[in-house]
């Protein structure tokens, strides 16, 4: 028994007629009423009651009519669903995000956009460092990453199986407790950095996320304290245990007017943000979501 059988039954119980039902099915009277008699052998019970003039249900044909009814329902819902997850109409994306993507905006502007246009398919949202972001996209836990890349800096390169779009870019400030003596200035030469106690922003790849900021310094920091979100390294800046590189996206986070952030005299290095993900991403989801990204930029 197929989905033809049961769509051959439901169209000659609707009809009780087996000349309109072969006609609505588009097929000859003769093979129509050997399709029902091989579906009623299969079953091994009498679906219909045929007389030269009347056709009727009998009581399993009627129970047997509601179920190939929702059968046949449920099918064309299966198929339905099958063509909008190739056409990337419905599905579900992991997206992995740092915090200082979060605060500049380009989130949240990117995430609108995308349910604007695809409203069905679902996101899972996480907030990873960077270097999180790189190993589980590598992984497959994720398959779209948020993140901030050091422009200009050597350091920073996308592992082979990696591609980015790159959104934006941010040029980066030192953080400082409101009351510190360096916080009176406009812009602060990185010499003047030299004795001050760190707090770095690090994720898996703890020496990675030191050589970083030593690049852009000229000189190894002195970590005092590490945070594992931006908002908890912004926290301890507020706190007076010591100072942060960051990008200028989050420069609107003042905690309570206890944090000032200034440039870094002589800076060329800049953060990028870059939607990173699998050269071999062939999700149509996945594939909707970058294009409209790609569109954008323009």
């Amino acid at each position: 028994m197929d989905l033809r059988h049961l769509r051959y039954f439901v169209a000659t119980a609707e009809e009780l007629h087996f000349g309109r039902a072969a006609e609505r099915l588009h097929i000859a009277q003769p093979a129509l009423s050997i399709q029902i008699k091989a579906l009623e052998e299969t079953l091994g019970v009498r679906l219909l009651n045929r007389t030269n003039r009347v056709v009727t249900l009998t009581e399993a044909g009627r129970l047997f009519l509601r179920e190939a009814r929702r059968t046949l329902e449920q099918a064309q819902h299966a198929a339905s669903v099958a063509r909008r997850a190739g056409r990337g109409e419905i599905g579900r994306i992991e997206i992995g995000y740092s915090a200082d993507v979060s605060y500049s905006g380009v989130l949240s502007k990117t995430l609108r956009e995308y349910r604007r246009q695809m409203p069905d398919v679902e996101l899972g949202l996480h907030e990873l460092h960077p270097s999180t972001q790189i190993a589980q996209l590598l992984e497959g836990r994720i398959q779209i990453g948020f993140l901030a890349s050091f422009i200009g800096s050597p350091a920073w390169k996308l592992p082979q199986d990696l591609d980015a779009i790159r959104l934006m870019e941010w040029p980066l400030r030192i953080a400082l407790p409101v009351d510190h003596p360096l916080a009176r200035r406009s812009r602060i030469p990185r010499e003047a950095l030299a004795d001050e106690p760190f707090i770095l922003y690090v994720g898996s790849d703890v020496e990675q996320d030191r050589s970083l900021v030593q690049l852009t310094l000229g000189f190894a920091p002195r970590v005092a304290y590490e945070a594992r979100s931006g908002f908890s390294l912004i926290s301890l800046v507020g706190a007076g245990l010591g100072v942060a590189i960051v990008p200028s996206s989050v420069s609107s986070i003042s905690i309570g007017e206890h944090v000032v952030y200034r440039p870094i005299a002589g800076n060329t290095i800049q953060i990028g943000t870059e939607v990173v993900f699998r050269r071999d991403a062939d999700d149509p989801a996945i594939v909707n979501f970058l294009q409209m990204l790609r569109v954008d930029q323009l």
